[in-house]
């Protein structure tokens, strides 16, 4: 038995020192629980994964989501690495109202027989397994002749979460899971890094605090491969690759786009870098996909975003889902520098007459409320402007059908790095898509699964082409 405390600044009292000393031959097995997670935190378990998982070797992971902390990203990289669906693989995410999932423990089984566990502070994070963090735990061997029925009772514990019903046990056998566990709130959208304090205080005022540094840096864990670049080193070499969250700066891992948090705003409004302006386009997109694959929203319109369609004047506003802003990668706008992503919008009536496009517009996805003195309510709106919204209400009318109005459904289609377009559809009531998109609304709302207060996702072919 060995207790460690990254507090002495030694690499060899880390998590992820440790985590990287076994020989992936040489595993048998591989468990574990951890309070908190993001897919970076398995850098240096990847050699081990990769073995498992050609070999079908048991593979157990409990993850805890707190809040829903834990991003969708984030699990897609863990199911990718260890192969699921196979046999002797499970992966189950734990998210409770009140009360917290919190246990750090990880356990292997040898070749031989033998059993080594960790159990402490050091979550499967950045900051956990690099030292980044003070954290201290226990080293449990039985090949030093630690207990053997101890580190059985280890194992069987987090087996335990798998044999039956656990309450707050959301099991992943695949990544077709993910999807539902986004629309529950269980995960999120997109990978919320797990930022340090930084040196100033609240105010902005300067600290004499002292700052920690990473004292293992670990490549990035890809999200959509199943694969990491090998070989973490000391923090001092100058070859080391750079941690994958910095302290203050953690560069989301979502897409092929560099994105990344600011203060004040929340950790899922991703940032382009070093940017002073609005993004446009293909570059305000992260890269990042819809959960399941969605092509967009279906939105239940409110009387805000309906009353251009009865003679408003000025813009309205369409509510933009959290689960949704993942995807968008912002730049800055204005006095309060509001984080603005800029699209060209496209938008049409389908009636009887069939599909009935107006001139195309522009739109801008903005975030409101969050900066020091902004008025606001700390969201995120896209907006509906006249010109089109009047020459949709305008053609509907000169035919004798009917005009959008609030509580209709609308169809959004997203834009992608292929096709960086919002796309609206208003639908005539009389159309087989109203019912069948309404239906939609109506299902998820009584199911409880609705994406933000008034839309659900829309699957992939029901929008007709435009």
């Amino acid at each position: 038995m060995r207790y460690i405390d990254s507090a002495s600044r030694n690499t060899s009292d880390v998590l992820g020192d440790w985590l990287a000393s076994f020989n992936p031959q040489a595993v048998d097995a591989l468990r574990w629980q951890t309070g908190y997670f993001s897919a970076d935190g398995l850098a240096p378990l990847v050699p081990v994964l990769n073995e498992l998982k050609a070999q079908d070797r048991l593979t157990n992971c409990v993850i805890g989501s707190n809040g829903g902390e834990t991003g969708e990203p984030d699990i897609e990289a863990l199911v990718n690495l260890v192969g699921n669906p196979r046999t002797n693989a499970k992966i189950g995410v734990v998210s409770f109202s009140a009360g917290l999932f919190h246990p750090k423990v990880y356990h292997f089984t040898r070749q031989d027989g033998s059993q080594a566990a960790y159990v402490g502070s050091a979550n499967l994070t950045t900051p956990g397994i690099s030292g980044m963090n003070i954290e201290a735990g226990l080293l449990l061997d039985s090949s030093a002749g630690d207990p053997a029925n101890v580190l059985t009772d280890v194992a069987a514990a987090i087996d335990a979460w798998f044999n039956g019903t656990r309450p707050g046990l959301s099991t992943v056998s695949s990544l077709a899971d993910l999807a539902p566990l986004v629309a529950a709130g269980i995960l999120g959208v997109a990978p919320t890094p797990r930022t340090m304090q930084s040196s100033s205080t609240s105010s902005g005022a300067a600290t004499s605090k002292v700052g920690l540094k990473p004292l293992i840096k670990f490549p990035p864990v890809s999200v959509k491969s199943s694969t990491a670049p090998a070989g973490a080193t000391s923090a001092g070499t100058p070859s080391a690759a750079a941690p994958s969250a910095p302290p203050g700066a953690a560069t989301a891992t979502v897409g092929p786009l560099a994105s990344s948090p600011r203060s004040p705003f929340p950790p899922y409004i991703l940032f382009a870098p070093s940017i002073a302006t609005p993004t446009q386009g293909a570059a305000a997109l992260t890269g990042s996909t819809l959960a399941g694959s969605a092509a967009g929203l279906v939105i239940r319109l409110s009387r805000d975003s309906a009353r251009l369609f009865s003679g408003g004047s000025g813009t309205a506003n369409v509510s933009v889902p959290v689960a949704t802003i993942g995807t968008i990668r912002f730049g800055v706008f204005g006095k309060y520098q509001r984080p603005r992503a800029e699209f060209d919008l496209r938008m049409r009536h389908v009636s009887n007459l069939g599909g009935h496009e107006v001139p195309a517009s522009s739109t801008n996805v903005m975030a409101y409320g969050y900066a020091p003195g902004e008025p606001g309510h700390r969201d995120v709106r896209m907006l509906m402007p006249a010109p089109p919204a009047r020459a949709i209400r305008e053609h509907a009318a000169a035919h004798g059908l009917h005009v959008p109005t609030a509580n209709d459904p609308m169809i959004l289609e997203w834009p992608t790095p292929a096709d960086p377009v919002f796309k609206a559809t208003f639908i005539d009531p009389a159309e087989p898509l109203f019912a069948t998109v309404d239906g939609m609304l109506t299902a998820a709302s009584t199911s409880g699964v609705l994406v933000g207060k008034g839309a659900c996702w829309l699957p992939a072919g029901i929008s007709p082409q435009w």
